[in-house]
């Protein structure tokens, strides 16, 4: 059984590398969540959209009765207390969740803003992945521009308060919200956030509206078409990726058509036993041409579409 569906591993509860020059700010941008920016998506879901900055996510609110979710915190403890006070303007309760859809530093260094009261969640596999690889992605990031620098300057990803096993339920009160580990897609701790009574999605890198930043090292590629399919049986209403416009089930098509197209021209150059230098080469112009729609405003992502080439070599057996 999908992990996306598995109803028993919803009780599963113990308490207690990649990323693209795409994802780096254009010069004079500030990689800081903007204030007063945040738009109502559903009955009980919020967002704070990232207006295409580098660095900075789209930031997730779901306001409960009881409690309020915060999906993605921003890049370092000053972008978390923006959201924390944008969070206050419309939560129920002084009660908190927050969560990241992975752990790359814009989506879960804000945390440490948020009253010791708040309880951090987080897939185990997710994790696993801050202990072995968050400081040394705190210290790559940091080289990446000054500003960034100085928001992780003593930055730290904080301690979780409940680590699930693939997936849990919250109830923020009158509202649920599904929490799904869905990785090795984007990174090995891909989380996805579900609010069942809205029929929103937060995808993550999982599924967004320009060329996924797939790892070449170890994505799942069988594994992402899964979960696609598992998304769009969901019936979304509305998808909040981690970056870039929301939209809706066109995007989890979408995806598939170009992770189906990369996957089915990669076997078919293995076929003719070509390199995968030459591979490459010739197939990510074509892609890029074919899916000229989920080029970002930036203009092509060839690294992007390179790294879902290989990956696919690689499971074919490269």
């Amino acid at each position: 059984m999908h992990r996306f569906t598995s109803a028993a591993a919803a009780s599963c509860l113990v308490l207690a590398p990649g990323l693209d020059a795409s994802a780096q700010p254009a010069a004079g941008s500030r990689p800081i969540v903007r204030q007063d920016a945040m738009t109502r998506v559903s009955e009980h879901v919020y967002v704070i959209p990232d207006e295409y900055v580098g660095f900075v996510p789209n930031v997730g609110i779901v306001v409960g009765e009881r409690a309020t979710l915060i999906v993605d915190t921003g890049l370092g403890e000053r972008n978390g207390e923006i959201v924390l006070g944008e969070a206050r303007k419309v939560a129920d309760s002084d009660e908190f969740y927050v969560a990241a859809t992975h752990f790359h530093p814009e989506h879960d260094l804000g945390a440490t803003a948020f009253p010791a009261s708040a309880r951090v969640v987080r897939w185990s596999a997710q994790q696993a992945e801050n202990e072995e690889l968050g400081a040394q992605t705190i210290e790559r990031f940091s080289g990446f521009s000054p500003i960034v620098a100085e928001l992780l300057e003593g930055a730290e990803h904080r301690a979780p308060d409940i680590v699930f096993e693939e997936q849990i339920t919250l109830d923020l009160g009158g509202v649920q919200v599904r929490i799904t580990g869905v990785g090795p897609n984007h990174t090995r701790g891909d989380t996805v956030f579900f609010v069942e009574d809205d029929r929103v999605l937060f995808t993550g890198d999982v599924v967004m509206s320009t060329f996924p930043s797939v790892s070449a090292d170890y994505a799942d590629l069988d594994l992402w078409l899964e979960n696609l399919d598992a998304f769009e049986a969901l019936d979304p209403v509305a998808i909040v990726p981690a970056h870039g416009r929301m939209g809706g089930a066109e995007l989890i098509r979408r995806y598939r058509e170009y992770l189906t197209s990369v996957r089915e021209a990669v076997a078919g150059a293995r076929g003719q036993g070509r390199s995968p230098e030459d591979v490459s080469a010739s197939l990510a112009e074509d892609l890029a041409a074919r899916f000229v729609d989920l080029e970002p405003p930036s203009g092509p992502q060839m690294g992007r579409i390179d790294a879902a080439i290989r990956a696919a070599w690689r499971e074919e057996g490269g």
